[in-house]
């Protein structure tokens, strides 16, 4: 084992050769404190990275929670507008129908007599044999 400053002597074989390499004890503590060091550096960054990502995305949770609660409170109002709205409509049909009626009963019988027929047509079946 070397002491600390001297070089060690190490060998490997590649094939049947052996490879003789020097090593520095300081030099090879001190890559294995700067890799330890990096290791921790990049641990550090990713816990960073990672409660950040979970920020964004908690932020992101909550902001689209408060628009389907938005939505789903103007739901029942929006409703009762488009029920109004429809009422409305459904009630001005009727008046039209009324006032023309009354201004042309006969044309308005003669609509509803064709009316009935083409209703009648359709319902009793066209492609009898």
């Amino acid at each position: 084992m070397a002491t600390e400053g001297t070089y060690d002597e190490t060998t490997e074989s590649v094939g049947n050769e052996p490879v003789p390499h020097l090593v520095d004890s300081n030099q090879a503590d001190a890559a294995a404190g700067k890799v330890a060091k990096l290791k921790e550096d990049l641990k550090g960054q990713a816990d960073r990275a990672m409660g950040k990502a979970r920020e964004v995305a908690g932020s992101a949770y909550d902001k689209a929670a408060a628009k389907a609660r938005e939505l789903a409170d103007a739901a029942p109002e929006k409703a009762r507008v488009a029920r109004e709205r429809a009422q409305e409509l459904t009630e001005q049909g009727t008046a039209k129908v009324r006032a023309t009626v009354q201004e042309q009963p006969l044309a308005a019988l003669g609509a509803g007599i064709a009316l009935g027929f083409v209703v009648g047509w359709l319902i009793s079946g066209r492609n009898k044999d």
